[in-house]
């Protein structure tokens, strides 16, 4: 199936990119403040660029203040990385390829709208609602996709946290005792919070990385019985302000990539033309 038969609006309704000389400060507040899982960059039609969370964190462990300070003023194509890019005629099938073999669930997807080249994001998120449409359709039920709780103590530092989440690619952990997580997204929020970023105080990001994860702001998962069906779980993550699930008295996990890859994977996920 085409991406453009599965989502037909998608270019229709995308972001124009943002030029890559924008300072990096402004794009890291767009992806604060949006439900948004990177921003697109655009300075040529071969342009692959984005700017996430993942894309940033690897480089700011390893800075001084000082470095910060200039990262942060400086054009957002520094704290970019490169995806993989699709046109709306490439097949579905293409794309959940290439989520596999980077283990990343995200891409760019450009063409012309209106005479200009426009591009927009593409996740994992966006083609659980193909489980809406019936262009998705598994017989497989939360039980058989579930991962175990990846979790950390609550004395844990951010940085330490962040380097075992980038090591092992997941977005988000669990605070041990608590059925809780935190995610990247809300340790850019702590690192970027106006407090930590006055120039007035002294080692904002040392502070930053020393905090223990679990003072952060946690969000609780939705619990789902072990026979949910992939449809259902996934129409509750995407109804709702989460990223996990758990199965109710279990400690087990599902993810946008549990409900979509691991049926993928396995030769367990039809897909279907839009009717």
């Amino acid at each position: 199936m085409k991406i453009g038969s599965a989502f037909p609006s998608l270019l229709a309704k995308g972001r124009l990119p943002i030029k890559p000389t924008y300072p990096l400060l402004t794009v890291l507040n767009l992806l604060r403040m949006n439900d948004i899982a990177a921003v697109p960059l655009f300075e040529g039609p071969t342009d692959r660029r984005a700017v996430s969370g993942f894309s940033c964190l690897p480089m700011i462990m390893k800075m001084s203040k000082k470095a910060f300070q200039s990262f942060l003023e400086g054009p957002c194509e520094r704290g970019s990385t490169e995806l993989d890019s699709f046109g709306l005629d490439d097949d579905l099938e293409s794309l959940l390829e290439t989520f596999k073999k980077r283990r990343l669930g995200i891409s760019l997807v450009s063409g012309p709208v209106d005479g200009e080249l426009c591009v927009s994001l593409l996740s994992l998120n966006d083609l659980l609602s193909l489980y809406q449409t019936k262009q998705f359709s598994s017989d497989l039920v939360v039980e058989d996709v579930a991962s175990p709780i990846f979790s950390l103590p609550g004395r844990t530092t951010v940085r330490k946290a962040l380097a075992t989440m980038l090591r092992l690619s997941h977005r988000t952990v669990f605070i041990s005792g608590d059925r809780k997580y935190i995610s990247d997204r809300t340790i850019i929020d702590r690192i970027f919070d106006p407090s930590f970023l006055d120039p007035f105080h002294d080692g904002p990001l040392k502070r930053a990385f020393d905090t223990q994860i679990g003072s952060l702001i946690k969000t609780a998962p939705i619990e789902v019985g072990a026979r949910t069906s992939l449809k259902a779980a996934a129409l509750q993550v995407r109804s709702k302000w989460v990223t996990s699930l758990t199965i109710r008295s279990r400690e087990e996990v599902v993810t946008p990539w549990d409900l979509i890859m691991k049926p993928w994977q396995g030769g367990n996920l039809t897909i279907r033309p839009r009717p």
